[in-house]
C-alpha cells in the first residue's frame, strides 16, 4: 500500500496545521516539531510504503502507521497502488464522476475503484415512464456497464411534461425501443437488454431477476396495484436490493429495500390494497394514514408529475441506487422513506419502517 494525499490544504497557525479538504470541515493538528507537515508533503507526493515513509522522517512504523489511519479515518487519503489504472479515454470521459467519488475515496477503496464498479454493474429497470426516464440518464452518465429495460408502452403526448428519452417524433413507438436506442446513443459502451412486456405477477419478476441476475433493481411501475409487493418479494427472494420512487397528489417518495438489513416492503403494514387486520386502536394515526390510502388509491386519478417532480426523484433514486453500486456511503432510505413535501418547499422528512420478524417475504432472511 502506497499512501497517497488528496488535494489537501493547508496552513500553520502557530504550533499547529490547519486542514482543509471539504470546506465544511476542518483539522487543527498540533505539529510544534513539523513532523506532520513532512509527512503530508510526502503523501502528497506519493509512492511510498508506510515503511519507506517512516525512514524518510526517521519514525517507528506504528507511529506512522498510526498517523496514516487517523488521516484515512477522516478521508483525506487513497491507496496510490489503485490509481493510474483507467486508460486516458476513460479517465476523460469520467472526469466529473472521479473527482466526486474522490471525495469519499480510502485506502481501502479508492475513486477509481467505484468507477470500475459502476463499469461491471447492472442495473435492471422497471419502467421508462416518468421517474425512470429521469433516473436512467443519470445511471448512463455515471457509466453503469449495463442496464435491462422494461416497459410496455407507446410514447404518448402527455408524457412530454416530464419524460425527456423521448422525441416528438417517437409518438406512438415502443418506449423501451426508444430508451435503449437513447443509452446506446448517449454511450455506446453500456451494454443494453429492452423486454417490450408488462409485469403480471412476482413469480414473472423471480423469473426475470434470476435470468437476468441484476445488482440492483430502480423501479417505477405503478399497476398493476400490488406491483411494489411483487417486486419486492422478487427482491429479497433474490438478495437484490431495489428503489422505488413516486409522487402521491402533494408528496413524493424515495425508497428502498435492502434484503436481510432493512425492513421489506412486505413488513409495512399500510398496504392500501389489503387494509383489513390493520386496524390498531393502539396507532390511530396510523389507522387514519391507511384508511386515507384506501380512500385515495380506491378511485382514478391522474399524473400530476410534472418535470421538476419526477427530475428530483428520478435524481434521489439514482442516488440511492448509487449508494448500493459503489457504497460511497450506506444507503440512505433502506426502510426509511424520504418524503418531500411539493406543497411545503420541498421539505424532506423520514419515518422508519418498523422490520417485522415474522414477515413472510423477509422474516427468515
Amino acid at each position: 500500500m502506497r499512501p497517497q494525499l488528496k488535494d489537501v490544504a493547508w496552513e500553520r497557525v502557530g504550533d499547529q496545521l490547519r486542514l482543509v479538504y471539504d470546506p465544511r470541515d476542518q483539522l487543527l493538528l498540533t505539529d510544534p516539531e513539523g513532523t506532520v507537515e513532512k509527512l503530508l508533503a510526502l503523501l502528497r507526493e506519493g509512492g511510498r510504503t508506510i515503511t519507506e515513509l517512516a525512514a524518510e522522517l526517521s519514525l517507528p512504523v506504528t507511529d506512522v502507521l498510526a498517523a496514516v489511519e487517523a488521516f484515512d479515518a477522516e478521508r483525506l487519503l487513497e491507496n496510490g497502488d489503485h490509481l493510474g489504472g483507467l486508460n486516458a479515454a476513460d479517465a476523460e470521459r469520467h472526469f466529473s464522476n472521479l473527482a466526486f467519488f474522490e471525495l469519499f475515496g480510502t485506502l481501502e477503496r479508492s475513486r477509481e475503484d467505484m468507477q470500475r464498479r459502476l463499469r461491471e454493474a447492472h442495473v435492471l429497470v422497471l419502467g421508462t415512464g416518468g421517474l425512470n426516464s429521469n433516473t436512467l440518464p443519470h445511471l448512463s452518465g455515471l457509466g453503469v456497464g449495463k442496464v435491462t429495460l422494461l416497459d410496455r408502452d407507446t410514447v404518448d403526448p402527455r408524457n412530454f411534461a416530464r419524460q425527456y428519452l423521448y422525441r416528438w417524433d417517437d409518438i406512438g413507438a415502443r418506449k423501451v425501443e426508444r430508451a435503449a436506442a437513447w443509452v446506446r446513443s448517449f454511450d455506446p459502451s453500456i451494454e443494453v437488454e429492452a423486454i417490450d412486456t408488462g409485469v403480471e405477477s412476482a413469480e414473472q419478476l423471480t423469473d426475470l431477476i434470476g435470468r437476468v441476475r441484476p445488482d440492483v433493481v430502480a423501479s417505477g411501475i405503478d399497476q398493476p396495484a400490488r406491483i411494489d409487493l411483487w417486486v419486492n418479494e422478487a427482491c429479497v427472494r433474490h438478495g437484490v436490493p431495489f428503489v422505488r420512487g413516486g409522487i402521491w397528489a402533494t408528496t413524493g417518495t424515495v425508497w428502498s429495500v435492502a434484503p436481510g438489513v432493512s425492513a421489506c416492503r412486505a413488513c409495512v403494514p399500510a398496504d392500501p390494497t389489503n387494509p383489513e387486520g390493520y386496524d390498531d386502536p393502539d396507532d390511530p394515526a396510523l389507522a387514519g394514514e391507511i384508511a386515507a390510502a384506501r380512500l385515495y388509491f380506491g378511485r382514478p386519478h391522474p399524473n400530476r408529475g410534472i418535470g421538476p417532480v419526477a427530475g428530483l426523484l428520478g435524481a434521489l433514486g439514482a442516488f440511492e441506487v448509487l449508494r448500493y453500486l459503489t457504497g460511497f456511503e450506506p444507503p440512505a432510505y433502506a426502510g426509511r422513506p424520504l418524503t418531500v413535501d411539493f406543497a411545503g418547499g420541498c421539505a424532506t422528512s423520514q419515518r422508519e419502517w418498523s422490520r417485522n420478524p415474522a414477515c413472510e417475504i423477509c422474516g427468515r432472511s
